[in-house]
């Protein structure tokens, strides 16, 4: 399994489904974002870290989850040849929209299936706009998405180095606060998995 978190816009939950997965599916990640520190919040262990003027090493076979940064970044194509996915985040928002457009430009010739994740969703309607918007635009019909929530509780976990499943898992108040994220996220996961 082969799974790719692109987009060349910073800030929209990149990293955090690039731990998420990783976790869940017991992968290597490949940070490529020269800005990223999830070495240092999962371990070298887990965690390669890639230099930004470093050749992306090839994996041919292995599981592993490319965690790119907010740029538009060349070694996307070399991912490409042997992954299973392509995960474009982005946040419903103006701001976000455009780039997200230029990402999905950018990657849909790689000929690798691709799936939106609209992150920090308050309102689901922006979530639907926003799509809406991006098959308008690209005059697709069929662009598969999936929906997270707005919640702190991704962000504590990734700080934490733990998926939000485990920490659903835990004890008294930090169960009760994780449960309803982690049953979207296991969604997402079986979405993912429909992919691979």
């Amino acid at each position: 399994m082969q799974i790719i978190i692109f987009n060349q816009k910073g800030g929209v939950g990149k990293s955090m489904l690039a731990t998420q997965i990783a976790l869940y599916f017991d992968t290597t990640i490949l940070e490529l974002d020269p800005y990223g520190v999830l070495s240092q919040t999962l371990g070298e262990d887990f965690v390669y870290k890639v230099g930004l003027n470093e050749h992306l090493p090839e994996v041919v076979d292995g599981d592993v989850v490319y965690d790119f940064g907010g740029f538009d970044d060349k070694r996307v194509d070399t991912a490409a040849k042997n992954a299973d996915l392509i995960i474009i985040p982005f946040n419903p928002t103006i701001n976000s929209l455009g780039t997200t457009l230029e990402s999905y430009q950018r990657v849909v010739k790689l000929g690798v299936p691709i799936l939106f994740v609209i992150n920090a969703v308050i309102k689901e309607q922006d979530a639907l706009d926003a799509m809406e918007y991006l098959k308008e635009t690209l005059q697709e019909s069929d662009l598969d998405f999936f929906t997270l929530p707005h919640t702190r509780a991704l962000q504590t976990s990734e700080n934490e180095g733990q998926s939000i499943i485990s920490l659903a898992k835990s004890s008294g108040l930090r169960r009760h606060t994780y449960r309803k994220i982690s049953a979207t996220m296991q969604e997402l996961m079986h979405h993912i998995k429909s992919y691979i």
